[in-house]
């Protein structure tokens, strides 16, 4: 029983013996080497943002054209869809009951004019005889007022000329402005009238307007911002962002801002204005509005790889100093740096393309401060937080930030 016991002592003393020899051999507790990463330091800048809405294209002026005359059309004079100048005949209508109306309205004139010429004879004759009391006063002033009646007879007839003449002129029916023709919606010989259906519609597209609106609850934080100095607005522009994702080249300006709400959306409504000279760009495209200008001071902006996302919510790994332990690695009071998990909250998104899909950087409202190091690369390495790492620097964050904010480049603020 006493040699079993010995047995089993000495068996624990070799395995103990040969833990210890183990433990010397692997200094630090097995701890894995650091691990290979890119800091950046972050460091507070003037950044800046714009905002991106949702809007669809619309014409500058569109008008329907209708007839001023009831005639039947006798020749259409435009292609459908293609651009005509102001002025260009569009339609031709019947003219000739209109010529006759004319002429009638003319010889009216004449007779009117005939009878006026009698009036005025008759009465220089009696002004003379009563002049020799041939005449009573009485007989005079009926002969005054027979020529005053055929004035106003003339008058009028002059009146229903000039409107028989404008009527024929409404036979010929013109642009009343440069733009792009619709589809004709009346076809030669069919007897079109002012009541009637409209023969088309004209639209100018040059320029053309972007309508898009801001939520209330958007507008009253851009207020907030602006009136505690976390926002600042500089000179504005305005870009637009096709649905395949296409930034055209010109740039537009804001030309209305409606001063109430939509009842039905509670949103304000806004307008853009934009050349268009080239004519690409057409009305009823649905577009992205990016509205540029505004620039976020003393802000702390962070590349978009950085931030990651746990059950908690947003956070970033920061490169943090940290004193060795007793038989850690880089023993005694030498410390090491290790990889810290720091919850952030995000403001606008920057850069370039949309949050998840371009090279662009988050604006972090709250979570971070200056000179923290900031893991932007190799998070992929860090298998749990307050794993040592090695970091080595990314470069001076004011470069990335200046190429983010290329105006040309898309952006979006998420506020």
């Amino acid at each position: 029983m006493h040699r079993s016991s010995r047995i089993v002592a000495l068996s624990l003393g070799a395995l103990l013996a040969a833990c210890g020899q183990q433990e010397a051999a692997q200094p630090g507790g097995g701890m894995p080497p650091p691990a290979q990463v890119t800091v950046e330091t972050v460091v507070t800048q003037t950044v800046p943002i714009s905002f991106e809405y949702v809007g669809r294209l619309e014409a500058s002026r569109e008008v329907e054209i209708r007839p001023r005359v009831s005639a039947i059309i006798e020749r259409r004079h435009f292609e459908e869809g293609a651009p005509v100048k102001a002025g260009a005949l569009l339609y031709k209508l019947d003219g000739a009951s209109l010529a006759a109306q004319v002429r009638a309205a003319g010889a009216e004139l004449a007779n009117r004019q005939a009878l006026q010429a009698e009036a005025k004879l008759e009465l220089d004759r009696n002004r003379t005889l009563a002049a020799q009391g041939f005449v009573s006063a009485r007989a005079l002033d009926v002969t005054q007022t027979a020529l005053a009646v055929t004035e106003a007879g003339v008058r009028a007839a002059e009146a229903n000329l000039a409107d028989a003449r404008i009527n024929l002129g409404y036979a010929d029916i013109r642009a009343p402005l440069a733009g792009v023709m619709g589809r004709a919606l009346q076809v030669e010989g069919a007897l079109v009238s002012p009541g009637g259906p409209a023969l088309t519609t004209l639209a100018q597209i040059a320029p053309i307007y972007a309508r898009f609106s801001i939520g209330e609850d958007a507008r009253l934080a851009l207020e907030k911002q602006l009136a505690e100095g976390t926002l600042e607005q500089g000179r504005q522009r305005v870009g637009l962002v096709l649905a395949d994702g296409t930034r055209i080249d010109a740039s537009g300006k804001l030309n209305f801002s409606d001063y109430k709400a939509n009842p039905q959306t509670g949103a304000f409504d806004m307008r853009a204005e934009f050349a268009n000279a080239d004519g690409k760009l057409k009305p009823g495209q649905f577009v992205r509005v990016i509205v540029e200008g505004g620039q976020l001071p003393d802000a702390v902006s962070v590349p978009q790889p950085a931030v990651q996302d746990g059950p908690a919510g947003k956070f970033v790994y920061v490169a943090t100093p940290s004193p060795a332990k007793p038989g850690q690695a880089g023993g005694g009071d030498k410390g090491m740096t290790v990889a810290l998990p720091h919850p952030v909250e995000v403001g606008a998104w920057i850069g370039g393309g949309e949050p998840g899909k371009g090279a662009g950087r988050w604006v972090i409202k709250s979570g971070l401060k200056p000179g923290d190091k900031v893991v932007v690369d190799g998070m992929a390495r860090i298998f749990f937080p307050g794993m040592p790492v090695a970091p080595s620097e990314a470069g001076t964050p004011t470069g990335v930030a200046a190429k983010a904010a290329v105006p040309a480049a898309p952006a979006a603020a998420k506020q």
